[in-house]
């Protein structure tokens, strides 16, 4: 082989190199995925629409949630999980879920499986709620009785869970 066809064959095994690398990338995307936040309300669920005023109040809570203003973004979950309550609004499953982030996010773990359980019990079939591996890490890490998939985080566990 020449040089140049040794240049060549160098540059094409690079080229193929960085191929195999980005399909594995592409192939492996759930490895890579991002992490889980707060959802969002919709505007409407079935026959039931969201109040405004709620609808609000969340949008400003996932903001500092953002801004990682964890227990700042657990206030106001709750100002309207509060409301939602009051009005029984249909976005309890929601706002649990979110309240639950912010008090995992802040390390409050124990409240934070609480409000798992009810985001579970009000998901309304909620799909991004009820396969959340969070709720799941939360659900085995307090309740001995439920194994795990995964292995928890020694700062979730509590005296006690395992």
């Amino acid at each position: 082989m020449n040089i140049f066809t040794k240049k060549i064959f160098k540059k094409l095994q690079e080229f193929l190199f960085c191929i195999t690398v980005f399909l594995l990338m592409f192939l492996c995307g759930p490895v890579w995925s991002e992490p889980e936040g707060p959802l969002k309300l919709p505007k409407v669920e079935g026959s039931k629409s969201f109040d405004l005023e709620i609808s609000q109040i969340n949008s400003l809570a996932i903001k500092k949630y953002q801004q990682g203003l964890f227990e700042n973004a657990a206030e106001n979950f709750k100002k309207a999980l509060t409301l939602a309550q009051q009005l029984r609004d249909p976005s309890q499953g929601i706002l649990h879920f979110n309240l639950s982030l912010s008090l995992h996010k802040s390390g409050n773990h124990e409240e934070a499986t609480e409000q798992f359980y009810a985001a579970q019990r009000f998901a309304r079939g909620n799909p991004k709620i009820l396969e959340s591996e969070l709720l799941k890490m939360h659900a085995c890490g307090f309740n001995p009785s439920i194994s795990c998939e995964k292995k928890v985080p020694l700062s979730m566990n509590i005296e006690g869970s395992h």
